[in-house]
């Protein structure tokens, strides 16, 4: 029994020692201050057809994919490749190679060792995509020739090397084994492909990464803050003292962990922040709140977010980044940047940084839901407000001010509803006079958004003459996962932008066949391939993400279903 055991250990111990030299990283810079790693999808497949976005693919929209890259093909076929056949043949590879590397993933690294001269070396690695006669090498290869660069090949050991030489940048591609490699770079054509100095393996974040074991994952990466900030400070004493007033000395790295938790997809995202916090940092406030702290939002919400940005923090982070920009372009106008702005100030009656901002609090709500627009056209934004009266005056004399400026016309409308004042802000040019967004002032939070329904219905909730939103039982249950308070919390709903397109695909496939029938015939896409909306979304749920601070990290943690941009 005990020497079974031995054996077994051996075994594994041989079996990851042999992994570890054999791992694609081996090849990418020591060095390294950017990261990635993505498996793709092979080795983690029973884990993804578990996840909501593994089990729509495995029904009507998995079908649909598929037949939109045969509706692509044949579009390439009849509008590309009787003008071009080397594009038509790159875009219709282009599908097969995504998809091999969809299975297997890459990696990535990125070394910067000077900005002046530059010295910089980024590499792709593709594991298991090595074939010179198949795949991304071809692809580049045949990108290479349809831009008319000009391609050298050399022979190094058993290696072929190809590469294009410009005075600016090298780009160099390799198969290694049964990777292929592709590295761009500013350094000589024989250094990009050279193997010494190279294997991120021993690279200490690299090592931290590994240490993590909350959860399995697919993905991870960092990037080095700490070295890129030395790397950036060494270019000039200007560039060392704009890195150290944005405080970006004072956060070391950013490391980001990706995983499937049953059917969400897992994500942790680390600030590593143990120095003091100035400049840009500052804004990293560690003042709690939770979900009793937000004004009342839509029933059918979709969308929203919550944080305690500070906005004099903001204001004085970014004076400070436009002072260090104009300090290293043109170091005698450093001083009028200031200068400016106090002029402005004075010819306007109102200090930005005091009586605007200073008017504000540090908690800002965003939201989105169905009934006050689609795709985001409804968002409403809040901001607490510390002083309502002092607001209200610097804004009035900055819209005075505004009203002054020569060839353009800003107005304002002022409309009563229902206890609370909704101001349109109108620009005119030449005559013409356009509606900008909405603004009101009402129980201690100041509301925008692009039109005023949205407003009307915050005003109407605050009133209690609109339900408001409450967690579903299953969003409370999920809720749970996370801390109760937080510094920033964000819950999307992706079903309602989702179904929302997929209701209108049917209309707007069935136009563009109609139109194609008369130029290409034959190429129509089937409209029966599109799957329903209920059946396409009935497995995603609300994603959400939560971000805490004590105070050395700040942690972002997310499960999701299906991240949509809107």
């Amino acid at each position: 029994m005990v020497m079974r055991v031995a054996m077994a250990v051996m075994v594994w111990a041989l079996a990851s020692t042999s992994w570890a030299q054999e791992a694609p990283e081996r090849l990418l810079p020591r060095g390294s201050q950017v990261y990635l790693r993505w498996d793709g999808v092979a080795t983690h497949r029973e884990a993804f057809k578990k996840t909501a976005v593994g089990k729509m693919l495995q029904g009507d929209m998995g079908r649909f994919f598929t037949g939109l890259g045969d509706y692509l093909e044949k579009l390439v076929d009849a509008f590309v490749a009787a003008e071009n056949p080397q594009a038509a043949d790159m875009l219709k590879e282009l599908p097969r190679t995504l998809s091999a590397i969809g299975k297997h993933g890459f990696r990535l690294g990125i070394e910067v060792k000077n900005l002046s001269p530059p010295d910089i070396e980024g590499m792709l690695i593709f594991p298991k995509s090595g074939k010179t006669d198949g795949g991304i090498l071809a692809l580049v290869r045949k990108a290479a020739a349809l831009a008319g660069a000009e391609v050298q090949e050399t022979k190094k050991g058993k290696r072929t090397i190809h590469s294009i030489d410009t005075p600016v940048v090298k780009l160099v591609w390799w198969s290694e084994g049964d990777d292929a490699v592709i590295a761009v770079g500013t350094r000589s054509v024989d250094e990009l492909a050279k193997k010494t100095n190279k294997d991120c393996t021993s690279n200490p974040l690299y090592l931290h990464l590994k240490e993590f074991k909350e959860f399995s994952t697919w993905a991870d990466g960092f990037v080095d803050v700490a070295g890129l900030a030395k790397v950036a400070g060494a270019a000039g004493p200007d560039v060392a003292r704009l890195v150290d007033d944005l405080g970006l000395k004072g956060l070391k790295s950013i490391t980001f962990h990706s995983g499937f938790d049953g059917p969400a997809e897992h994500s942790v995202l680390l600030f590593d922040m143990p120095g003091p916090r100035k400049g840009l940092l500052k804004l990293a406030n560690q003042r709690k709140i939770n979900l009793a702290d937000l004004p009342p939002m839509p029933a059918d919400l979709s969308y929203f977010a919550a944080s305690n940005l500070d906005l004099v923090t903001l204001y004085d982070g970014v004076l400070v980044a436009v002072e260090g920009a104009v300090r290293l372009f043109a170091p005698e106008q450093a001083n009028m940047v200031k200068q400016g702005l106090q002029a402005v100030e004075g010819a306007v009656g109102v200090k930005l940084r005091d009586d605007l901002l200073g008017s504000l609090g540090d908690l800002m709500v965003s939201y989105r839901s169905p009934a006050d627009g689609p795709l985001g056209l409804g968002a409403v934004y809040l901001i607490k407000m510390k002083n309502q009266k002092k607001f209200a005056d610097s804004l009035d004399s900055l819209i005075k001010a505004a009203a002054t400026v020569p060839f353009v016309e800003v107005s304002t409308r002022k409309n009563a509803y229902r206890g609370a004042d909704i101001h349109g802000v109108y620009f005119g040019v030449g005559g013409a006079s356009f509606h900008v967004f909405d603004y009101t002032m009402h129980k201690g939070w100041l509301g925008l958004s692009f039109y005023p329904q949205p407003l009307q219905g915050y005003v109407l909730r605050t009133a209690g003459d609109l339900p408001a939103w409450k967690p579903s039982a299953a969003l409370a249950r999920r809720l749970q996962e996370f801390p109760k308070e937080f510094v920033g919390i964000s819950v999307s709903d992706p079903r309602p932008s989702l179904k929302l397109v997929l209701s209108l695909a049917p209309t707007l496939v069935s136009f563009l066949n109609s139109m194609t029938t008369f130029v290409a015939p034959g190429t129509q896409f089937d409209v029966n391939l599109i799957p329903n909306a209920h059946e396409a979304t009935r497995h995603l749920f609300p994603n959400i993400t939560v971000i805490t601070d004590d105070g050395k990290r700040v942690r972002v943690e997310t499960k999701s279903s299906l991240p949509l941009p809107f």
